[in-house]
């Protein structure tokens, strides 16, 4: 019996208008490279190589933009319904981002969902997203089979089975084959759904 639900925040509740393109810029210069920045925090990791100061400085400019978009986000048809429908059922609520936490606590408050969520991890707790999950695992004491992720990504899905929980794509374009998890294309779709 499901106990707790984990979401993603961008993709998943809200649209973030970050612009990327200005980020691989700004990124390029910064490491002094012409090499492209895809996936994104892996690469920053790897360019960064163990370089504190350098990681520092990347990700604060990402923290940047990341707070430019979030003055502008729009919020995914149904989000602050389903989160209220759960709520509503107790259900204990976390939340995991790859965002920083200013850009983030802006967005939630702006939506007015902050004390929703027993806890709210982001990059600057973990870069890393099975960590993150495992983490709000942790503060929800639940143990992972107790647990829902849902996300937009593939990658949310298979950082959800590595922390042994279970997990449902969201995806607009309605994805109809993948096996490792059930695939929702609106998010009122989980009032729908028997977690029992």
């Amino acid at each position: 019996m499901i106990k707790g639900v984990i979401f993603d925040l961008d993709g998943t509740l809200v649209r973030l208008p970050i612009r990327y393109e200005i980020i691989f810029e700004k990124l390029q210069n910064l490491f002094d490279t012409q090499d492209e920045f895809k996936p994104l925090i892996p690469t920053i990791l790897e360019k960064a190589n163990n370089d504190r100061e350098l990681l520092e400085q990347a990700f604060d400019l990402l923290c940047e933009e990341e707070t430019l978009a979030a003055n502008n986000f729009k919020v995914i048809d149904g989000a602050i319904d389903i989160l209220n429908y759960f709520k509503k059922r107790n259900y204990s609520l976390s939340l995991v981002t790859m965002q920083c936490m200013k850009a983030a606590k802006l967005v939630l408050d702006k939506m007015q969902i902050s004390e929703l969520f027993s806890s709210i991890i982001t990059r600057d707790d973990s870069n890393q997203r099975p960590t993150q999950i495992q983490k709000s695992v942790e503060i929800l004491s639940l143990s992972p089979d107790k647990v829902m992720v849902i996300g937009d990504r593939i990658h949310d899905v298979k950082s959800a089975k590595q922390v042994g929980c279970s997990a449902i794509l969201f995806n607009k374009d309605k994805l109809h084959s993948f096996e490792e998890c059930q695939v929702i294309s609106k998010l009122s779709e989980l009032a729908e759904i028997d977690f029992s």
